[in-house]
């Protein structure tokens, strides 16, 4: 029996992702929503089981409809400003509820926002928004969700830059292991609730010596300050540049990151899907070339 899965947002680099492992699936059919059908790769616009639905916004309900008529599944890919990730998933919510769409994969692949006050993180506030209006529905019994958990490097230096003592660790998993994952929670249909997965638990002392032994070249180590000095350092950086986050929403990021905050529940969930092969920090140095690290960050691929 085939599983049509409906992915919004599906020219975005993990939507496009996710469609691919999708389809490697010989049972599954996609419904792509998004803006611009033209962004998605040949392979992808030309493939039979994949039906692409243009949608002008992410408030063209009529489209969004048809797109999510008959799926067993929506995954949502959306990325962009709050009205989007905020308003435009609860349109999407309220499609899958009067569709009869039974799940429904929300839209954050990075930390447990869960354990965040509203404030904190800027950039996960609207998740926190749309995970009280999830656990409305699902408490009414009108659908069920799933939701999985997605610059160190001074290329010119040759180092690794980090904040606090050094021993705090990092959380790392690649967009492909992401991508796979949620492909899998999408086809298993006993999937609800709340899923923890990760690649790789590394402190920024172990990726300098996974790099030495990689690469044979041993890397320098600047400390920038310690977390509290990183907790200053972002909200004056909010207040100066408030109109433009990408002058400070990777500080947050990190900061949030390594804090201890939102480090994943355990145990992992990695073990439910073990046809998936996780990436570690040496596995992507052992495939990467080390002039392109700098250029796609320390475990993007």
């Amino acid at each position: 029996m085939s599983t049509t899965v409906a992915i919004a947002g599906v020219t975005g680099s993990l939507g496009r992702l996710i469609a691919e492992y999708l389809l490697a699936k010989p049972d599954v059919l996609i419904h792509g929503l998004c803006r611009t059908p033209s962004k998605l790769p040949p392979s992808l616009r030309d493939e039979p089981r994949l039906t692409v639905y243009a949608a002008a916004s992410s408030t063209d309900i009529p489209v969004i409809q048809a797109a999510l008529h008959d799926v067993d599944v929506v995954i949502c890919c959306y990325l962009g400003p709050t009205s989007l990730m905020v308003e435009g998933q609860k349109i999407l919510i309220d499609v899958c509820i009067a569709e009869r769409v039974p799940r429904y994969v929300a839209g954050d692949w990075s930390m447990d926002f869960r354990k965040l006050e509203l404030g904190q993180h800027p950039a996960k506030d609207p998740m926190k928004l749309v995970q009280a209006y999830l656990e409305e529905k699902e408490a009414a019994g009108q659908i069920k969700s799933q939701r999985p958990w997605v610059g160190m490097w001074d290329a010119d230096r040759q180092l690794f830059k980090y904040w606090g003592t050094g021993d705090e660790r990092w959380e790392f998993t690649t967009y492909r292991n992401a991508a796979q994952f949620t492909a899998e929670v999408a086809v298993d249909k006993d999937a609800t609730g709340w899923f923890s997965f990760r690649g790789d638990h590394v402190n920024i002392k172990e990726i300098a010596a996974t790099f030495q032994a990689v690469y044979d070249e041993e890397p320098g180590l600047e400390r920038l300050g310690s977390l509290e000095d990183l907790y200053t350092l972002m909200h004056d950086k909010r207040r100066q540049h408030v109109g433009n986050p990408k002058a400070w929403l990777g500080l947050f990021y990190t900061y949030y990151s390594l804090n201890g905050q939102t480090a994943l529940p355990m145990p992992l969930d990695n073990m439910r899907y073990p046809t998936v092969k996780l990436t570690t920090v040496r596995d992507f140095f052992a495939r990467t070339p080390k002039d392109r690290i700098g250029k796609f960050g320390v475990l993007q691929e």
